[in-house]
């Protein structure tokens, strides 16, 4: 088989080579499926694990991918022409494995302590760091490169055991409350370090590594410090109810825009006619009304930041009103849904980066998982009902493919379903999306049990 050059071009004498992609149609109707078949191989010429190979590639193509431990090779789902399966392979050379200074492949990749994905390049020295709002970011942080160009194996991945776990957590216990053993006050006689010290020093790591994990957002960017939290037990406590009061708080106040409250009667809706009506006998806005609008009027500037580019920027501008106004992530997510019209599906791409770094700061995944389904829910059914309900599914995988909704919350809202008829209609409107969801699933798990 003849070789590529790697990155392109047709010099013979170019050092750098590749076998070529070689993709195998497989399956019929919903079992259609690619393999491509010399994955390891063409993963190693890029010394890069063929995993990610295989992961980009089907990421790029919107698809489900398995890989196959035994034979070396990624599966696709769908028929994929191999020309395509070459072009993404070249797009992730590009972005994946050659230097952007010198433009060789000659990088190597490993993830540094703030979970960012770092290249270094042999040839000029570059050292710079991936793009990580790309979804392979969140597959090689969850499976990280050996040194010899594979991936990690789990099991010796530095995972602490149950009993490490206790011995750290009793060390820190002791740490704080001034106990130690007996023992650590012994110190051997070639003057080597007590256990005390080398305890302490193990507890620190261990807390770092904790509030690492806890905050999941190690980014470069000092903006982050903004949304830093304190990972004590009474701390997370305090922050989950913090988070509950302040979701009950924005859920409140969004329909409060829609509902009136007669004397503490029954509550009715009102018609935008009612509204009018009102205003023109002088009924002057509720003070949760006048809270709404000062908190949208300061949320424009970060806004436009973002739709800028300028990220940081922005998030410290959120930052602001969400102190002022104590408002948590969950929060800001319903005002900034709320400023989204007919063009909801590019703006939704214009605020990608600053909607992933809102969504890492919130405590609470999964309850702000359920609230962003409300909020493409309240979008899809609102003023823009016409042109948006369509656009659901197109709202539902922007949001899936920049990790803020997962599998199992689309699926798990779409199932539990709705009795009122807004409810029922995002739903039909979303059914092509989740049934593709549910039946790559089901096609992922029948070729693992075939294997």
């Amino acid at each position: 088989m003849s070789l590529l050059n790697i990155g392109g071009g047709d010099d013979p004498a170019y050092r750098y080579k590749m076998p070529a992609v070689v993709g195998k149609k497989e399956g019929i109707g919903n079992g259609k499926k690619t393999v491509i078949v010399n994955a390891t191989d063409v993963g190693k010429s890029l010394k890069r694990p063929g995993q990610y190979l295989v992961k980009y590639v089907s990421v790029e193509l919107g698809a489900i991918s398995t890989w196959d431990k035994e034979q070396g090779s990624g599966t696709v789902n769908g028929w994929h022409e191999t020309p395509t399966l070459q072009d993404k392979t070249n797009k992730f050379i590009k972005e994946w494995v050659l230097c952007p200074k010198c433009k060789l492949p000659e990088t190597s990749m490993e993830v540094g302590k703030k979970k960012d994905i770092i290249f270094d390049c042999k040839a000029c020295g570059y050292h710079g760091v991936a793009d990580m709002m790309h979804k392979l970011a969140t597959y090689i942080l969850n499976n990280p490169p050996d040194s010899k160009g594979g991936i990690m194996d789990k099991a010796n991945a530095g995972k602490k055991t149950k009993e490490d776990r206790k011995a750290e957590k009793k060390a820190k216990k002791d740490a704080r409350d001034g106990k130690k053993d007996d023992s650590d006050d012994d110190e051997d006689d070639d003057g080597k370090q007590s256990w005390d010290k080398r305890g302490g020093d193990k507890v620190a790591a261990a807390a770092d590594k904790a509030a690492a994990a806890g905050n999941e957002d190690d980014d470069d960017d000092d903006d982050d410090d903004d949304w830093a939290v304190d990972v004590s037990d009474a701390a997370v406590k305090a922050r989950e109810d913090q988070a509950q009061a302040s979701f009950d708080k924005i859920e409140s106040a969004m329909k409060e825009t829609k509902i009136e409250d007669e004397g503490g009667g029954k509550k009715e809706k009102k018609s935008k006619k009612d509204k009018k009506k009102e205003e023109d006998e002088d009924f002057g806005p509720s003070p949760m009304e006048e809270q709404m609008a000062k908190i949208r009027a300061a949320m424009v500037p970060a806004l436009e930041k973002s739709e800028g580019g300028e990220i940081d920027e922005a998030v410290k501008m959120l930052g602001a009103v969400a102190k002022d106004n104590d408002l948590k992530p969950i929060d800001l997510f319903g005002f900034i849904f709320e400023s989204f019209d007919e063009n909801a599906v590019k703006q939704l791409g214009s605020h990608s980066k600053l909607l992933a770094k809102l969504y890492k700061a919130a405590p609470d995944k999964k309850k702000t998982q359920t609230f962003l389904l409300t909020c493409v829910a309240n979008l899809a059914c609102g003023e823009h009902k016409e042109g948006l309900m369509k656009k659901t599914p197109v709202m539902m995988k922007k949001l899936y493919d920049l990790d803020l909704l997962s599998e199992e919350a689309i699926v798990a809202w779409y199932d539990k379903g709705s009795k009122k008829k807004d409810g029922k209609a995002v739903r039909e409107a979303a059914a092509p999306f989740v049934t593709w969801l549910k039946e790559a699933e089901e096609s992922s798990e029948e070729e693992s049990d075939d294997e």
